[in-house]
């Protein structure tokens, strides 16, 4: 087994196992392959590996997803419903094609006026979250404790914040907190970087995304059983695009009131689907992931997050009782910051989009909706020289690109070396 041979055997084997493990993940929960739309289940009880001998939590720095919400933008509802409703009054439509009208009729009422409004499963999620890590971390939840929720200027994201700061005061002995909602602080919850920003998509990459994605067509078989004209189709509709919109909208139902009753997976093939997820997550990945492609640096868009944390995990140390700050961000700002903090598998880098199932990077695991990434320093005293940190994604304890003898905590001084030792060598090439 030590023969070159045998070693890349040993290694296609792993990248097989992996991109089978998406492939059974989407098929047990077809609603994974909503991406970043997928809502975040709420687990009974997760594991904790005990914290070494006399460590104790005493401050959390927490960067949250929004909870399930209404898409943000009415078009998303209209622009098919629009569609089917033109080819219904010409007598275009199938007998299928008529039934998703009908249902796409019924999400459209159910979304109407709520556009990024938390829907009633977001509100119960966000508050089975707090109240799970206050279950999970009791030493860090402390009457002369400092808790502080901030959120970014975002209808979502603000009542995210709200639902969990109520049940962080409903659920204990009284907690006093504040909370803010401000464009001051999108320094270090929405940060803006026009450079990267630019270079995002450039010609390069959008060519290699448009072959990518033509290779993973899936909207043939879908038109023929929607409409009973394909000349109508070639004349008046853009099949990639309406069955695009048809996708996210399938996604989009397990946040409602609806799912359950209503649903458009089933329009889909197992195949479609999957492909379907294929060109989101390598549209994220593009976006926000270190794809080769466009240079590899978009991560580094979240670096002042990244300092800021640094920073508060410095100052946090003077603190007599525990401290903890709760922040609600985009989901594409937490999905970066997992990136460039290279947790588990998130800081893959590659060109090629078809590996990345092959090598763990799936949009839904990273940042799904109710996602977090939670970073958790312990120590025995304030005057403990050696304090450890834990990072949970998504709750679930996370593997850090750093060396530990005690995984998966982390020696704090590593922890801030390695990260800002990884910022300057960015900052310094780039400027």
């Amino acid at each position: 087994m030590k023969t070159p041979v045998a070693a890349c055997l040993l290694v296609l084997t792993g990248l097989t196992t992996r991109a089978q493990v998406v492939s059974q993940e989407l098929t047990a929960d077809v609603n994974r392959s909503a991406g970043l739309n997928y809502a975040l289940p709420i687990e009974k009880k997760i594991k904790d590996t005990p914290a070494p001998p006399g460590k104790m939590p005493f401050y959390i720095n927490h960067y949250g997803c929004p909870s399930p919400y209404y898409l943000k933008d009415s078009a998303a509802y209209v622009a098919p419903c629009t569609i089917f409703a033109k080819a219904d009054s010409l007598g275009k439509l199938t007998r299928l094609g008529r039934d998703v009208k009908r249902r796409l009729d019924l999400l459209r009422q159910d979304a109407h006026e709520r556009n990024g409004e938390l829907t009633a499963k977001g509100v119960a999620q966000s508050r089975a979250l707090m109240r799970q890590m206050m279950e999970r971390l009791p030493d860090a939840f402390v009457p002369d404790g400092y808790y502080s929720g901030r959120s970014v200027v975002q209808n979502n994201c603000i009542l995210t914040m709200q639902e969990a700061m109520i049940q962080l005061s409903a659920s204990h002995h009284p907690l006093s907190y504040n909370t803010r909602s401000s464009h001051r602080e999108n320094k270090f919850m929405n940060p803006q970087d026009r450079l990267l920003t630019v270079n995002r998509v450039d010609s390069l990459t959008m060519a290699r995304y448009q072959r990518f994605c033509s290779l993973n067509s899936v909207a043939g078989r879908l038109m023929e059983s929607l409409f009973n004209d394909q000349n109508y189709v070639v004349s008046h509709i853009d099949p990639a695009e309406l069955s695009r919109q048809l996708f996210i909208l399938a996604g989009s139902i397990q946040h409602t009131g609806l799912a359950g009753t209503v649903t458009l997976y089933d329009i889909f093939d197992a195949g479609e689907i999957h492909r379907h997820w294929k060109m989101l997550n390598a549209w994220n990945y593009i976006n926000y992931g270190a794809c080769e492609t466009n240079g590899g640096h978009q991560p580094y868009l979240q670096r002042s997050v990244l300092r800021n944390m640094i920073h508060l995990g410095d100052s946090a140390m003077k603190r007599a009782t525990p401290m903890s700050h709760f922040r609600y961000t985009h989901e594409q700002v937490v999905l970066s910051l997992a990136c460039l903090m290279e947790l588990d598998d998130c800081g893959l880098e590659t060109d090629n989009f078809d590996s990345l199932e092959e090598n763990g990077w799936a949009d839904y695991r990273i940042a799904p909706l109710g996602g977090s990434i939670v970073m958790i320093h312990y120590r025995s005293g304030t005057d403990d020289p050696d304090v450890l940190v834990k990072v949970l994604l998504n709750g679930h304890e996370a593997r850090l690109p750093i060396q530990t003898d005690c995984a998966p905590y982390y020696h704090w001084h590593d922890v801030k070396n390695y990260y800002l030792r990884k910022l300057y060598r960015y900052e310094n090439a780039r400027f």
